[in-house]
């Protein structure tokens, strides 16, 4: 029964609805109630698991508590296959076209930051790179960084130019 909890918080994280550790201390103690489990006297109490066995579960599960990324839903929807597929498509045709040489090609980011907005800490898989967790994006000031650097500088050096506006 606690894989199937695991499994489930896991499945959360991974579709940006990561659950918070009370809340998940909360569903364990409501799944033993719902399967008769016997639980002891301090989680009925409190209607939420123990922090000891919250912490053990991580462990034996191999859980962690993280801070997600505040990312929008367009943005987690948009990410797919496809759409990176068709992207390196366009950047094929792009490249055969024209022959860039290496001083002119050079990588842009470009971020959004908002002033207020921070997600929970959630429950997820341990090891896991980058941890998201859907936000609306009407909360806070938003302030656009834009990073650019030529990879041909960073080739001849370790630290290359890098150009902020």
């Amino acid at each position: 029964m606690e894989e199937e909890l695991a499994k489930h918080l896991k499945q959360l994280a991974d579709q940006f609805h990561g659950l918070a550790p009370v809340k998940c201390r909360e569903l364990a103690f409501e799944y033993a109630e719902k399967n008769n489990i016997p639980v002891p006297a301090n989680w009925t109490e409190k209607q939420c698991a123990g922090q000891e066995w919250f912490g053990s579960f991580l462990a034996r599960r191999h859980l962690s508590v993280r801070t997600p990324e505040a990312t929008s839903l367009g943005r987690a929807t948009a990410f797919n296959k496809t759409t990176v597929g068709e992207f390196f498509e366009n950047l094929a045709v792009v490249m055969d076209r024209n022959t860039f040489p290496p001083h002119m090609i050079y990588n842009v980011d470009e971020t959004g930051v908002f002033t207020v907005q921070k997600p929970q800490q959630v429950v997820t898989e341990k090891g896991k790179k980058q941890v998201g967790s859907i936000t609306s994006a009407e909360r806070g000031e938003l302030v656009t960084v834009v990073c650019s650097e030529s990879q041909a500088v960073l080739a001849g050096s370790d630290y290359g130019p890098m150009t902020v506006f």
